[in-house]
């Protein structure tokens, strides 16, 4: 047997308080969620940017300049001998 309409819906029928709890517990539910993502994102990142050696990368940069350069002025230093060799 169905109850009557009214009787259902005053089961559901809540303080303006109690509204407001929900609300608060939802919103921190979703809060401490969104939390834990960010933070396991910040962590990702952190062991990320920690696995990069940057002085280790800078300094691999700064040898591969000094022997582009050096391959450069050999270079320079070929291709003039060649125009003397060819004039």
């Amino acid at each position: 047997m169905k109850r009557p309409a009214a009787i259902r819906n005053s089961e559901y029928d809540v303080g303006a308080n109690v509204r407001a709890a929900r609300g608060q517990a939802l919103a921190l539910f979703d809060l401490r969620r969104r939390k834990s993502e960010i933070d396991q994102r910040v962590e990702k990142a952190r062991d990320r940017l920690e696995s990069v050696d940057l002085y280790g990368l800078r300094a691999e940069l700064e040898a591969a300049l000094a022997e582009q350069t050096d391959i450069d002025a050999k270079l320079v230093e070929l291709q003039g001998e060649n125009v003397l060799m060819a004039g």
